[in-house]
């Protein structure tokens, strides 16, 4: 991805905006959705390919279903459209009008259902002064305030344009809110780095093996579990060493004590190395079943801790999973719906957010697996548990060579912001990643390349961020604000867009 493009975030709702100004709320929705149609589809385009290879829908399925699964994205654009504009809050000059309209788009933003939860906030991942504040109020504090700034703009370009009022008061608002956001983003990367380097530190190795997603099956699983441990081998000097998820195909039940594999230890021989290892667990259905089979397992996506003697320390259930990927909904009440796509999974959910923990290390890590770390609730859940350390692991093999990993990348620094934990990202294919807790990208692999990534951490045992501890009050906040607004002003028995 091109650096530092997130600078367009401040100023590309402009144009959006000026569009809905002056049409009716009826308008201004279908002009929304349009809009964040083709902005979504723009964004994810490669889910058409995913979906082709790891779902096994037909292509034409696969645009077909993209372009319904961006409409629905689309429908966020289109909710805010029809609100702003039915309430008149672009016709309105004042500070009111623009606390209103980044109101409601933050709101929605954090309340609507997205399949991949990404905001516009996501975009400045570069700009280090700037994300600071998510340890205070999330990532949705920074999307309010992106708004304001491009109603601001917007203002500005009507005043030189059409002769209108110089919006002062907003002009105030902005500069006010970007001198505030950078100062203490400033402040507290200093004192940030200040605990890192006070912080007991823990040597980590992960390793990308590089395996496409039709060599990673259950045939094969000899072969990539071989591969990962040639190549721990290579890690010599660490105390963790990661794989990423699933790295080993078999299966193992969740009464396993050892990560056994065809007969050997699912992990080598190192004395004194911790490991991390994707892979697959299940719980028979029926505990006294004479045979297991298929169709009488709970299934699991699971990540496991063991010594180097193959020991399972512990062992978590991915909870979040991945829609036509690793399940498809009302698959197990209507299993005609399996016909169409038989490639996708049928994982269950795990319950418990299971910390993992190395006592003699001082390490008490935080396992997400796949699309868990764009989720913010995860990290910060397990975080207000004791994690001192993020590890996400992940395979990104599923979407080729396409933007989306580096977008998956991208959307993951902000857990290590709010948090102020260090995030390790070990990838099957790549970017596999070491994430400092100011959201700098300190180490990082290729993408699709064969190769380990060593780096020290520090594991960061301070006090809990505002973030950690209220989550996402904040958004909460500016729903209340705009639709309190609203009933104040119904009760009052004014029109709406007489009221802004």
């Amino acid at each position: 991805m091109v650096p530092y493009l997130g600078i367009v975030a401040w100023i590309v709702l402009v144009p959006f905006f000026w569009s809905i100004v002056k049409r009716t709320p009826k308008d201004a929705f279908k002009l929304g959705l349009l809009s964040g149609t083709i902005a979504n589809f723009i964004g994810t385009y490669w889910l058409v390919g995913t979906l082709t290879r790891f779902g096994g829908f037909p292509i034409p399925l696969s645009f077909i279903f993209i372009i319904f699964l961006s409409a629905y994205a689309g429908l966020a654009f289109g909710i805010f459209s029809y609100i702003t504009t039915r309430l008149g809050l672009f016709r309105k000059p004042g500070v009111l009008s623009v606390l209103l309209i980044a109101s409601i788009w933050t709101s929605i933003e954090y309340l609507f259902p997205f399949l991949f939860p990404y905001g516009i906030t996501n975009s400045q991942a570069n700009f280090l002064s700037v994300i600071q504040i998510y340890d205070l109020f999330g990532i949705y504090a920074l999307s309010f305030i992106i708004v304001v700034v491009n109603v601001t703009l917007l203002r500005i370009i009507k005043r030189f344009t059409l002769n209108a009022v110089l919006p002062a008061p907003e002009l105030i608002l902005s500069f006010t809110l970007l001198f505030l956001t950078m100062s203490y983003g400033y402040f507290r990367i200093f004192q940030v780095e200040v605990e890192m380097q006070r912080s007991p530190k823990l040597k980590v190795g992960m390793v990308q093996a590089n395996f496409d997603f039709l060599a990673k099956t259950e045939n094969q699983e000899k072969t990539v579990t071989d591969k990962h441990k040639e190549m721990s081998q290579e890690l010599k000097d660490v105390d963790l060493i990661i794989w990423p998820e699933t790295s080993i195909q078999a299966w193992f039940s969740n009464n396993s004590d050892y990560l056994i594999v065809r007969g050997e230890l699912g992990v080598p021989e190192m004395k004194g190395k911790y490991f991390i290892v994707g892979g697959m667990s299940f719980t028979p259905k029926d505990p006294d079943a004479e045979e297991i089979t298929d169709d009488n397992i709970i299934k699991y996506n699971t990540a496991f801790l063991t010594d180097s003697n193959g020991i399972i320390l512990e062992r978590y259930h991915k909870i979040k999973l991945l829609l036509f990927g690793e399940y498809l909904p009302f698959a197990q009440t209507f299993p005609a719906i399996k016909q169409v796509s038989p490639a996708t999974g049928d994982f269950t959910p795990g319950d418990e957010l299971d910390l993992f923990v190395i006592e003699e290390k001082g390490a008490k890590i935080a396992p997400i697996i796949c699309y868990e770390d764009i989720i913010p609730s995860f990290s910060r859940q397990f975080v207000d548990k004791g994690a001192n350390l993020i590890v996400n692991i992940t395979n990104d093999a599923w979407f080729g060579k396409t933007i989306a990993p580096y977008q998956h990348l991208l959307i993951s620094i902000p857990r290590a912001v709010e948090t102020r934990k260090y995030l390790l990202r070990s990838t099957n294919t790549g970017i596999s990643a070491i994430i400092d807790p100011v959201g700098r990208v300190v180490a990082k692999t290729g993408n699709f390349e064969q190769t380990n990534l060593e780096g020290e951490v520090a594991l960061m045992n301070g006090s809990k961020t505002l973030y950690t501890r209220i989550g996402d009050a904040f958004p909460i906040a500016t729903l209340v604000f705009w639709v309190g607004f609203m009933a104040v002003t119904k009760l009052r028995g004014k029109d709406f867009s007489q009221s802004a």
